[in-house]
């Protein structure tokens, strides 16, 4: 069998655990895949063909390997951090990268992001105050509650809301705690159900791929990495086409992006759709679910891209490709916290044996010690599943909010409080 690129190589950089699905998907297609970063016992380097102990961000010691070692093609996924350095090897090699400068700038500058968004019309909130002295960023709110987050994080990291003074000068020095230049953004705090957005872009043609609603328990913040539950499609998804579809692919367009992965975060209230965030990577797609209710996903398109420079074929994915007829969700089960050593997993098979069950991604094992450092909630199961109703999907959370448990030694469930479904709102 002659697989889509046999025997090339790729470099891939980074080496989380993340990145192992970027190994196993380059090696189905024949592609000999490589892994770097700084870490002897990286969790992708247990899957690559080889792997390389390396500054994933030192450009030029990446560029002096790749001539070397005849590298066809290099790309990155899921980490902020690893994107600037991955254009610029690419730039320096003369081979694709999936995202522009501009992209990355806006990914990874909210400034940047907002003020490029108001040129274009495209929704974002009010700002009060970006900089680094939180008495002048207390003066300038007009109103409580608002959210504080650093200029240039990721991941929700640092960010929050606050309702008073006091709240505010806290979360004010956590997220310039956060922020490599110690700037921090002062905005209005903007409420609704929260979406997240997919596109691509091809040859300076654009496809919303999908569209998720995220759904979070009450005892967490909105100020989150992971949903307790998404679900696609949006059921703000008819009015955003409505209202913003055709100016976000002008700015799109105006801005150069001509190929490229895109994510936009908003909230929708029932009125309005505003947005506050945009990303440039891996992450924002559940390409597992993009597989099945499409035929295509992202990850595959990001190493198509690398070595050839187009993604896909837009002509296979009609206009209104983001539109499923049936559903598509990501369940997250969140351990709770405590520094404690895992005693039971229990129920991981009756979930994978589930029909509509599409993958599972477990993160945590017996006998291991676990420690969350409440800076971001981690998933101790991830589970992507589809349905054909709203109903169905209801009746699958609760299935797996039954069967499954993470248990210490006392006895007691180290798990944060499940989703309850009867909470989905469609």
């Amino acid at each position: 069998m002659k697989y889509e690129f046999e025997g090339k190589k790729l470099l891939v950089l980074g080496a989380t655990d993340l990145i192992i699905d970027i190994v196993k998907h380059a090696q189905k297609m024949g592609i000999y895949v490589i892994v770097a970063d700084y870490y002897q016992d990286s969790p992708a380097k247990k899957y690559a063909d080889e792997a390389l102990l390396m500054d994933a961000t030192d450009v030029d010691a990446i560029v002096d390997y790749c001539l070397s070692n005849k590298i066809e093609a290099v790309t990155t996924g899921f980490l902020d951090v690893l994107l600037e350095p991955c254009y610029e090897v690419c730039k320096k090699l003369s081979i694709p990268f999936f995202a522009t400068k501009k992209m990355i700038e806006m990914s990874t500058n909210k400034t940047v992001f907002k003020e490029t968004c108001q040129l274009y019309d495209v929704p974002v909130p009010k700002t009060f105050y970006v900089g680094e002295q939180w008495e002048v960023g207390k003066n300038s709110i007009s109103q409580y509650p608002v959210f504080v987050k650093p200029l240039d994080a990721s991941g929700s990291r640092g960010a929050g809301v606050c309702y008073n003074e006091d709240e505010f000068k806290k979360q004010f020095n956590t997220a310039q705690a956060f922020s490599p230049s110690e700037t921090v953004i002062v905005e209005e705090y903007i409420t609704g159900r929260e979406f997240l957005l997919d596109y691509i872009a091809v040859d300076g043609e654009y496809r919303l791929l999908e569209s998720f609603d995220r759904y979070i328990c009450d005892d967490r913040s909105s100020a989150i990495n992971y949903a307790n539950l998404s679900i696609s499609p949006s059921k703000s998804l008819p009015a955003f086409y409505a209202q913003v579809h055709e100016k976000v692919i002008h700015m799109f367009r105006s801005e150069g992006i001509i190929d490229g992965l895109i994510f936009l975060q908003g909230h929708y209230d029932g009125r309005k759709i505003t947005f506050y965030e945009m990303g440039c990577r891996l992450g924002g797609s559940f390409y597992n679910i993009e597989q099945v209710l499409m035929g295509d996903n992202t990850v595959d398109m990001i190493i198509r891209y690398a070595f050839s420079g187009k993604m896909t074929d837009l002509s296979v994915l009609a206009e209104d490709i983001a539109c499923y007829k049936t559903y598509g969700a990501s369940y997250n089960f969140l351990l709770n916290g405590k520094d404690e050593v895992v005693h039971k997993v229990v129920g991981v098979e009756k979930i994978r044996k589930m029909k509509s069950v599409v993958e599972i991604i477990q993160r945590v094992y017996e006998n291991k010690n676990y420690h969350n450092d409440r800076i971001i909630d981690k998933p101790a199961l991830t589970v992507h599943f589809v349905a054909e109703t709203i109903e169905e999907l209801k009746s699958i959370v609760s299935y797996m909010n039954d069967v499954f448990n993470i248990t210490a030694k006392s006895g007691q469930s180290m798990l944060m409080e499940r989703f309850n479904p009867e909470n989905i709102v469609y």
